[in-house]
């Protein structure tokens, strides 16, 4: 009896001491990625001819894509029609999206989206152009569209996959859209410069990067801005570099850059940019602070410009898994250890510049490229995990 109250004593004293100290597991100190994978068999899917535009492609899944733009083809007739987008089913690219120009109300710059609801931004309207968006919620295979009044064309659009969405074009114009039922609303950026490419961390911490083309000897300056609980800050400009933020050459034959891609580390509260073109970086720091340690990507291995190729975009999927596109279709692929040339033998190189619209990564790892073949061909590369 003696020992069956001890033991009864130690399980309530065991009990107690859980309760007032519990034991917390201890929370990771880094973030760990796996090692990126470039082990792919590639199909191209030639979906296109002259006078088209590819806008985008975004993959709901391995056979369920939309591949929007001003999308051209010759009929059994041989004659040419046009179309808005083309929708991949697991077999064939078919015509038939569930919507038309009507609905969508614009011909298409850049697409993104999430597990179910896809957003489209671009132009509805020449002389002058204006900007357009158009919203498709794959589980009612509707699209809805808009129309804006604001001068210019959209050019770039990004999601937090929560229902959050920025589309960002001509003259620092922004529209933001807070929630899947949401309206969208106009913003104004404090720059002239247009924005080509935005990505994101959060809704509260966005990246918009922008350039500007000036007639008189024909010079293209760029610009790269940070939105930061509202509050916009010029991370660099090649045009008057006297309070760039980042470390990058300006001003000179080598200041072209093309594309921007960011993450951070949610336990460290590090940040991570990368920026290609002539020479391409990256930018390092922590929390909200504008301090950056600068690598140049050729300190890692990055081949492209020993080879006196231009990364013309940019696709981050982690910091050990990033693709480099080049022009005359070199890509460098980053798997966390080493940088190595992925040859797509079904892209022929053609042109010096060449073409390429963001690199979608479904669930199960398989990848959809938009690309220009030629000056007169456009296609769809698909990568199938080996």
């Amino acid at each position: 009896m003696k020992r069956i109250i001890f033991l009864i004593g130690i399980i309530i004293l065991i009990n107690s001491c859980s309760k007032d100290n519990p034991v917390t597991p201890q929370e990771p100190q880094i973030c760990t990625y796996p090692e990126g994978d470039r082990n792919y068999t590639w199909r191209m899917d030639t979906i296109a001819i002259f006078p088209s535009w590819l806008g985008g492609i975004w993959a709901f899944s391995d056979s369920d894509a939309y591949v929007m733009g001003d999308i051209f083809q010759l009929d059994s007739n041989g004659i040419r029609k046009g179309y808005i987008g083309l929708h991949w089913d697991g077999i064939h690219w078919s015509k038939d999206i569930n919507g038309t120009v009507e609905e969508i109300k614009h011909v298409a710059n850049d697409v993104t989206g999430d597990d179910f609801y896809m957003v489209s931004v671009g132009n509805w309207a020449i002389n002058p152009s204006k900007p357009g968006i158009g919203e498709f919620d794959n589980r009612t295979k509707k699209w809805k569209g808009y129309q804006f009044s604001t001068a210019g064309e959209l050019r770039s659009v990004w999601t937090d996959e929560k229902g959050y969405f920025i589309a960002v074009g001509d003259n620092g114009m922004v529209y933001t859209k807070d929630g899947y039922t949401a309206s969208w609303v106009y913003s104004k950026a404090p720059t002239e410069f247009n924005f080509t490419k935005v990505r994101g961390i959060s809704k509260n911490e966005i990246y918009v990067y922008a350039y500007k083309s000036v007639a008189v000897g024909g010079l293209n300056y760029y610009q790269l801005w940070r939105h930061y609980d509202n509050i916009w800050s010029k991370l660099f400009d090649t045009q008057d570099s006297t309070e760039n933020y980042l470390d990058v050459p300006v001003n000179s034959g080598y200041s072209v850059y093309s594309d921007i891609a960011v993450s951070r580390c949610a336990f460290t509260d590090s940040l991570t940019i990368l920026l290609s073109g002539w020479e391409s970086y990256m930018f390092q720091s922590k929390g909200s602070e504008l301090k950056y340690k600068a690598t140049n990507l050729e300190e890692l291995g990055y081949p492209l410009r020993s080879l006196g190729r231009m990364g013309l975009s940019i696709k981050l999927f982690s910091p050990n898994d990033y693709w480099i596109f080049g022009s005359y279709y070199l890509y460098a692929h980053y798997n966390g250890k080493n940088f190595e040339l992925v040859n797509i033998s079904e892209l022929v190189p053609y042109s010096y510049y060449s073409t390429f619209r963001k690199m979608v990564k479904t669930k199960s790892k398989k990848i959809f490229l938009a690309v220009d073949r030629s000056s007169q061909v456009y296609a769809v590369v698909q990568g199938h995990k080996q």
